[in-house]
């Protein structure tokens, strides 16, 4: 019955996806790539061409998506990989930026790890992945370590990327029971997880990781068909996500905003998450800027002189989105 429905819905994307829809798809993929190619600084890292801050983080994303496109290693991710490599710490785990190469942040080490495993067996990642399953907390989360993160450092996103992490290396070291417990206990009663500026300061950051962590296991359904229902409810008439307005100049856009939304649901086989999906993908598409990026917005550090533009993360996921939709519809 599941592949009978799984065959349906394939089926309905198909057809709600006409063949000029498909071409807009196919030019936005190639648009993305060309503007991510070109972000590429000489020491083959990526970043906000005007604050370096978070140069590892945004390096990783950026690689993610390009051989989320192409998993062939070309000289761009080559020298990507090889970039991120000097910025290990002594168990192989990465900080944000390249200036705290001697202690690391966990949701960085995450994001890192899972792009290694598309270049290397999970065998060659082993210590790396105990070093992360060992600093797992009694209460079952992870705490960020990231030493610019000062506050809610065990942010319920923090143990959704390590259990996303784990999933897809399928390394059962940790104990993911009690993580997914952590973060079944941590929603809200709205059904997010809540906002925290350190964490882009929109219920979407931690719905990105906590919503397919809790697709691993079935006993959390109900924890998380309480968060895809509140994701349902809040997208806007023009299909995206835009819940909160900051005061001051510094908050994300309505674009990442949307594409953090989308990155949740996009494994998720509801007709409803699928309608939704849709819509939020053709808000992306139109939303695309002719250089091929999408505005990300501030960085939403409560400090007017402040500013951190946020471009890379968002092309980054709104890639990744693109291409695995593309794949579907093949």
């Amino acid at each position: 019955m599941k592949i009978l429905m799984c065959s349906i819905l394939f089926l309905w994307l198909g057809c709600a996806f006409g063949q000029s829809d498909k071409a807009a798809i196919a030019t936005a993929i190639t648009n993305a790539r060309i503007f991510l190619e070109h972000q590429q600084t000489e020491t083959g890292s990526f970043q906000d061409s005007t604050n370096a801050l978070f140069n590892v983080w945004e390096t990783i994303l950026v690689t993610d998506a390009l051989l989320e496109l192409d998993q062939s290693a070309d000289s761009i991710s080559k020298k990507a990989l090889k970039w991120l490599k000097s910025c290990e710490n002594q168990n192989g785990l990465i900080c944000h930026n390249n200036l705290c190469t001697e202690t690391f942040c966990v949701e960085t080490s995450a994001v890192y790890l899972n792009l290694l495993r598309r270049q290397f067996l999970r065998e060659q990642l082993l210590n790396q992945l105990y070093s992360l399953a060992d600093l797992q907390e009694e209460n079952g989360s992870w705490n960020v370590v990231n030493p610019d993160v000062t506050s809610n450092r065990d942010f319920p996103s923090v143990t959704g990327f390590v259990i996303g992490l784990f999933a897809s290396t399928q390394f059962i070291k940790a104990d993911q029971k009690k993580a997914l417990d952590y973060i079944s206990s941590r929603q809200l009663t709205d059904g997010s997880w809540g906002t925290w500026w350190e964490y882009y300061d929109c219920p979407g950051y931690a719905m990105w990781q906590c919503i397919p962590a809790l697709r691993t296991d079935s006993t959390y359904n109900s924890t998380r068909r309480k968060a895809v229902e509140y994701a349902l409810s809040m997208q806007l008439e023009n299909g995206s996500w835009y819940q909160k307005e900051l005061e001051g100049a510094n908050h994300i856009s309505a674009e990442l905003q949307t594409a953090f939304i989308l990155c949740a649901l996009q494994g998720e086989e509801s007709p409803e998450c699928k309608t939704a999906f849709l819509k939020g993908l053709d808000y992306l598409i139109s939303r695309q800027l002719p250089n091929g990026a999408w505005n990300g917005g501030f960085f939403p550090i409560p400090k007017e002189s402040y500013k951190k533009r946020e471009y890379l993360i968002t092309t980054s996921l709104a890639l990744i989105c693109l291409v695995k939709f593309q794949r579907e519809l093949e």
